[in-house]
């Protein structure tokens, strides 16, 4: 309380000092609109000055606050800062005065417009003998602010907030989908290549996880995912009690196809380059990363299992739906990663667990595809 009272005490001596200089000031030569336009450029420098003592104040608290000063030190910078504020402000307004009675003797008339003009500034107060670097108080005071305010200002000198931290976008994937056994290879798989195929829908979120750096982010989010598998040589899923196995068919078929339909829960972090802006209030805006790359995985169910089977029993074409659980894996969870530039990239997805329960040799899922942002939101 004592120390509020030190502070309102020297300010008030101070302000009371202006209040002096003001009342020794002849406005007599001026015009009745000179004199009311100048008093007002004199009240904003005034007001202005105020406006900053409170940002030192505040600033000054949060430095005590945090332990970096002591009571008695915040005290005396406080102290220290309103007497500043109030020699500021006098040798601002000193200048101004000064200044429009320089005009008026010279031109007859007060432009009180020439004090947002800075080269007619540094004219006037070299004719006047003074050096501007010396004087103690910052020209943006002589700005017109309706000028200023019609003005647009470029983007790093807006008042604008950080980056948003986290954004959302909707994103499809097309990709060849196909399994490999226990023990086997990719390139040798139970199943067609071109016609296994999956597509995927979803919705992800991307933060990022630094403040001050754009480089790392982490995506998550959901999908849904439709797997096929186009199964070679004239062959079919059966279920033979706990266990899930290929069998030749009894027709030739034109057409077999299994499909997964899965809801998955993908998680990556996400390296990438991002270019900076620092704002004048400090703030900072990043560009989008264009080449990125995501390691990360995934989890999820399987929602439902069917087999499309098409073929020529000898009498008539057939065509053959069947859904079941085919002993499939409930849960899922895997491995992925991708490669991308700007709303485009290449992917790889591989699931840990097998497709089915029980076989006497794991079969597990791999993706390979592109992948497309479609609707980035902040």
């Amino acid at each position: 309380m004592l120390a509020k009272i030190t502070l309102i005490l020297a300010l008030m001596s101070s302000l009371f000092n202006l209040q002096l200089q003001a009342q020794d000031r002849d406005f007599s030569a001026f015009s009745e609109e000179e004199t009311i336009e100048l008093k007002q450029l004199l009240n904003r420098v005034e007001t202005e000055e105020k406006s900053f003592l409170k940002t030192k104040v505040k600033d000054i608290n949060t430095r005590l606050e945090e332990g970096n000063l002591s009571p008695d030190e915040a005290q005396d910078l406080k102290v220290l800062a309103a007497e500043q504020t109030a020699k500021t402000i006098a040798d601002a307004q000193n200048l101004v005065f000064d200044w429009a009675s320089f005009q008026k003797e010279k031109y007859g008339e007060v432009n009180i417009d020439q004090f947002g003009d800075y080269d007619t500034y540094l004219l006037v107060i070299n004719e006047m003998g003074l050096n501007p670097s010396k004087l103690n108080f910052d020209f943006n005071f002589f700005k017109n602010p309706s000028k200023e305010k019609n003005k647009r200002k470029p983007l790093n000198e807006r008042d604008l907030p950080y980056s948003p931290r986290t954004l959302s976008e909707l994103f499809i994937s097309i990709s060849f989908n196909n399994a490999v056994l226990e023990g086997g290879s990719i390139d040798n798989t139970l199943f067609k290549f071109g016609g296994s195929r999956s597509f995927e829908i979803g919705y992800e979120w991307s933060t990022r996880v630094f403040k001050e750096s754009n480089f790392l982010r982490i995506n998550y989010g959901v999908s849904f995912q439709f797997n096929g598998l186009k199964p070679k040589n004239n062959t079919i899923f059966v279920a033979n009690g706990e266990q899930t196995v290929l069998e030749p068919f009894e027709f030739d078929l034109e057409k077999a196809k299994f499909r997964m339909d899965n809801l998955i829960l993908p998680v990556h972090l996400q390296f990438g380059n991002s270019k900076t802006t620092v704002l004048d209030n400090g703030n900072k805006r990043f560009t989008d990363q264009d080449f990125k790359v995501g390691l990360g995985g995934f989890v999820g169910i399987n929602l439902r299992n069917t087999q499309k089977l098409k073929f020529d029993d000898g009498r008539r074409d057939e065509k053959l739906k069947q859904r079941d659980d085919f002993n499939t894996n409930n849960l899922l969870y895997g491995l992925s990663a991708f490669v991308g530039w700007e709303t485009v990239a290449i992917f790889a997805q591989y699931n840990l667990n097998p497709i089915f329960n029980n076989n006497v040799r794991d079969l597990n899922n791999f993706q390979v595809g592109v992948r497309l942002l479609m609707d980035r939101r902040h």
